[in-house]
């Protein structure tokens, strides 16, 4: 009983821990895309990007990347995994939104139908930036590699783990056939994902004790990584506060 108790309250203490960094991602997000929206962009789009054709169908599996996080906590046994992947995570955000800043990337999105599928990725457009901003890489695609990373050895079986491969696939794949991402923007995504779980479990013991339980390693790797995540954000809001005064 005191066992799974402990095991409830770790898994409650994950729960409102990605809840957190769920928000402060979409609020950094914003504020990147904001200012980068707004900058000189580059357009990537090949000759490959066009001949890809718009499958809205897609869209489902694209989405389903939202909930990867929370399947976490049913897959995972190894919270010292689950914290690297959100350790990758971060690595992989400060990366990116540096590269959209400096190098936004821009192209056009396809003209939508009527169905279900074209429907709900009007939403999705609708809720991102116009198409020059926050794509190159792909977060979408880096974190749905850092969770198969992070999957492997954990609860799952060999079909499994050969199952959430193939999600992964076609969550990566996806990126291109709802028009979000250039395939320079997925295969960055990828290249990230691998880079980001390397340098995490290169880190992960110089910022945790990897002895103690999940929940007491991931705060002190918040503890240690906070003034850095502090001093990111403040210079992001003081570039963004001036451009949008400046721009007024």
């Amino acid at each position: 009983m005191k066992r799974e108790k402990t095991v409830n309250q770790e898994q409650t203490f994950y729960i409102k821990a990605i809840l957190l960094i769920y928000l402060t991602w979409i609020l950094s997000f914003a504020l990147v895309g904001l200012y980068a929206s707004s900058l000189p962009s580059h357009n990537l789009m090949t000759s490959l990007d066009e001949q890809i054709p718009l499958i809205p169908e897609f869209v489902w599996f694209y989405a389903s990347c939202f909930a990867l996080p929370f399947l976490s906590l049913i897959i995972i046994t190894d919270y010292h995994r689950l914290n690297r992947m959100l350790l990758g995570f971060v690595i992989a955000n400060l990366a990116s939104f540096t590269l959209y800043l400096t190098f936004p990337v821009n192209f056009q999105r396809p003209n939508l139908g009527q169905s279900i599928s074209e429907y709900f990725l009007h939403f999705l457009y609708g809720a991102d930036f116009i198409s020059n901003a926050n794509n190159l890489p792909s977060m979408h695609v880096a974190f749905a590699w850092l969770f198969y990373f992070m999957c492997r050895g954990q609860r799952l079986n060999r079909i499994g783990n050969a199952f959430v491969f193939l999600l992964v696939v076609i969550i990566t794949i996806s990126t291109l056939f709802v028009k979000m991402h250039l395939i320079v923007d997925m295969l960055g995504g990828i290249l990230l994902g691998l880079a980001t779980w390397s340098l995490a479990l290169f880190l992960y013991p110089l910022l945790a004790n990897p002895h103690e339980n999940g929940s007491v390693a991931l705060r002190q790797i918040a503890k240690k990584l906070a003034p850095l995540i502090f001093l990111f954000g403040a210079v992001i809001s003081l570039v963004v506060g001036l451009r949008l005064l400046t721009s007024s």
